[in-house]
C-alpha cells in the first residue's frame, strides 16, 4: 500500500518540477524578447552628415528635386495585413550630385491624420551611386499599415523627400 503512495508522491514532484522549470523557461522567453525588442534599431535613418528641413543647404535644393508620382499599390505584407507602395521618379534639377536621401511615406486617416510611417533610403541603399545633376531615378517607398486599419481607412500615402547628403 506504501508504494502506490510513494509512487503519487514521486509524480506529483515531477509534475511540479516540470512546472516550475516551464514557468521559468516563459519567464525567460519573455525578459529575452523584451531586451531584444529594445535592442533591436527603430525605423531611423543610417545616413551620415544628413541635412534635414530646417537647415539652409537643405531648404535651398529641396526644390531642385522633383519628385513625380507613378504609382500607388497595395500588397498584402508578410504578417497578413496589407501595405501600400508608392513609386515615383525622382529627378535632380539642380547643380549639385546628391549622394544621400532619405524619403518617408506617411499614411493619413480619413480626417487627414498621421496613422503610419516610414523612411526610404533609395540612395545609396538603392542606388549606390549619386544622382548627378539632370539624372533621374526610379524610387519606392512602403508603408505598413497599423494592424487595426483596414484599406478603406487610408485616405492616402504621402511620400516627400526628407533627408539629404551631398558630395
Amino acid at each position: 500500500m506504501l508504494e502506490p503512495e510513494n509512487q503519487k508522491n514521486v509524480e506529483q514532484e515531477r509534475s511540479r518540477a516540470i512546472l516550475w522549470v516551464g514557468g521559468a523557461a516563459a519567464i525567460l522567453l519573455t525578459v529575452l524578447i523584451i531586451l531584444l525588442a529594445r535592442l533591436s534599431p527603430e525605423n531611423k535613418p543610417v545616413l551620415e552628415n544628413v541635412v534635414r528641413a530646417g537647415n539652409a543647404e537643405f531648404d535651398s535644393y529641396k526644390n531642385k528635386l522633383e519628385l513625380e508620382i507613378t504609382d500607388k499599390i497595395t500588397h498584402p505584407n508578410m504578417v497578413g495585413m496589407f501595405q501600400i507602395e508608392v513609386r515615383a521618379k525622382l529627378y535632380n534639377r539642380g547643380d549639385r550630385a546628391v549622394t544621400g536621401i532619405e524619403m518617408i511615406g506617411r499614411m493619413l486617416d480619413l480626417n487627414d491624420k498621421m496613422i503610419a510611417q516610414s523612411i526610404s533610403i533609395p540612395i545609396p541603399r538603392i542606388r549606390p551611386e549619386p544622382l548627378k545633376p539632370g539624372d533621374v531615378m526610379t524610387i519606392s517607398v512602403k508603408v505598413d499599415a497599423p494592424s487595426k486599419i483596414t484599406e478603406g481607412e487610408v485616405k492616402d500615402v504621402l511620400v516627400e523627400i526628407y533627408g539629404l547628403t551631398f558630395k
